[in-house]
């Protein structure tokens, strides 16, 4: 039986996400139709450089070829596919002058170049490019310049991976805006190439490609040799050949785009409970921020981001140390929770990536625990979206609307307890959770990759695709009982 080609078919890719991450490399795509599909592959070529945490990248075409295989044998065909990357940010690529690797990709774990961070503070360069970091690009090229000298006399060109794979797809060479921004590459209000900056620093700005801005068009994927690419990138070319490449996104700005907000929005606050948790808002690009939250670029506008970063991961390491028998049936978890006795409710500490739990925690059936680790859970995501809330003194529009979403929405009494403690910070406000159904529903960061490939043709996709509905709300008594409980421990 062969799949029919064609527009109508349920199995054609028109758009595609691939999410680059430090764990793996994954692929959302969609049909005209709106059949949705998933894969993913276990990160490769994790490594170091100078000692500092690195990848190389020669593996990503042969990762990308694993995922269009496994589709291929669900039964998926391209035809005229547009397609984008959300990537971990603060990879740093230089190629030499055949465009060839010269090193691994320090990526955002390398946290080396203080003396670097220090020396463009006091140049003033944090005025041009904004608050500048140990993981920014623009700090670690000079630090990998100290720590080898002689790789000076090679470097040709500096890009970001999304870019990088960008230009072995198309041959286009271009500096996406949504990473750039990130890394103290451009200036803040412009967006062009911080050339006085690199300068100051002794960095030669003819090093950089042309900016371009993120979500338009870098090119089509072409079938023919690009200067660089080797047999594997060859392959995924003409497999690929013809599609539309969208200029790629930074991991936190896909994720935004992944949870549904518009990049206009902003009375919206969306609370990703996934593996780490996030709370995010978009704001006026002439806003300023309080400076609590990190921040990125939205594409006209800039996103605001407090992160949790345990969330998910806090919750997995709960049941494997208390709940073991749940571990492949979490639902029948959630029906443990919906019995379980409030008044034994208790608070779970968490601290450096661990927790801390009381005393009597033992005496505590497994319903009761798990309760007590989801409100715990949810109360340091509310405490963040306090501060958020406060992040931009005097916005003309305040939040008002509150979407939650990622793995542990799932869990209705988790919904309750974010109902009960948003409108302890706002009465009046609307209480969501997302709607999005299929395989993508929880793969954000893929998906707004993908959104991101819909929006030279469709630039307001995220809000037609990415549904609410109504957060679980409880019982008068109960709601009344999780307000005390939030407001006792500290919201």
């Amino acid at each position: 039986m062969t799949v029919a080609r064609t527009k109508a078919s349920t199995k054609v890719v028109a758009w595609a996400g691939f999410d680059l991450s430090t764990t793996g490399l994954a692929l959302g795509v969609r049909s005209p139709s709106g059949t949705e599909d998933y894969a993913q592959v276990r990160m490769q070529g994790a490594t170091t450089w100078e000692g500092q945490p690195a990848f190389d990248l020669a593996h990503t075409p042969r990762l990308m070829l694993t995922l269009l295989d496994e589709l291929a044998g669900r039964g998926w065909s391209w035809e005229d596919a547009a397609l984008s990357f959300a990537v971990r940010q603060h990879d740093m690529v230089l190629l030499d002058e055949e465009y060839a690797l010269v090193m691994p990709a320090l990526s955002w774990q390398c946290n080396a170049a203080q003396q670097e961070v220090r020396q463009l503070q006091r140049q003033g360069a944090e005025a041009e490019v904004g608050r500048v970091e140990e993981r920014f690009i623009l700090p670690k090229l000079m630090w990998a310049l100290r720590q080898a000298p002689r790789l000076r006399k090679r470097l040709a060109h500096v890009l970001t991976t999304g870019d990088w794979i960008a230009y072995l797809l198309t041959g286009k060479m271009r500096l996406s805006t949504s990473d750039a921004l990130s890394n103290g590459l451009l200036v803040q209000q412009t967006k062009r190439l911080a050339d006085g900056v690199m300068r100051q620093a002794k960095l030669v700005p003819e090093w950089f490609p042309a900016v371009i801005p993120s979500g338009r068009v870098v090119g089509r994927v072409t079938a023919k040799p690009v200067p660089g690419g080797d047999d594997a990138w060859r392959e995924v070319a003409q497999r690929l050949a013809g599609a539309q490449v969208v200029s790629g996104l930074g991991d936190n700005h896909a994720t935004g785009v992944g949870c549904g907000l518009e990049e206009h929005d902003f009375e919206t606050i969306v609370v990703s409970a996934g593996t780490s948790g996030t709370v995010n808002r978009v704001c006026p690009a002439q806003a300023t921020p309080a400076g609590q939250a990190a921040c990125f670029e939205y594409y006209k506008n800039r996103l605001l981001l407090l992160m949790l970063a345990d969330c998910c991961k806090w919750y997995d390491r709960f049941v494997a140390r208390d709940a073991t028998p749940y571990a492949d049936r979490l639902s029948g978890l959630n029906d443990e929770v919906a019995r379980a006795d409030l008044a034994r409710a208790r608070r779970v500490l968490h601290r450096a990536g661990q927790e801390h739990y009381p005393p009597d925690w033992s005496a505590l059936n497994v319903g009761q625990q798990a309760a007590s680790t989801q409100l715990s859970i949810m109360l340091e995501l509310l405490l963040r979206v306090r501060a958020m809330m406060a992040e931009v003194p005097g916005a003309k529009q305040p939040v008002s609307r509150f979407v939650l979403t990622g793995g542990l929405s799932q869990s209705p009494f988790f919904q309750q307890v974010f109902h009960a403690g948003i409108q302890l910070l706002n009465p009046q406000a609307q209480v969501l959770i997302s709607a999005r159904q299929g395989p993508l529903r929880y793969q954000t960061a893929a998906y707004g990759a993908l959104l991101n490939a819909m929006r030279p043709a469709d630039p307001h996709a995220a809000t037609r695709l990415c549904p609410t509905r109504c957060a679980a709300r409880a019982d008068t008594a109960t709601h009344g009982h999780l307000q005390y409980l939030l407001q006792a421990y500290g919201l």
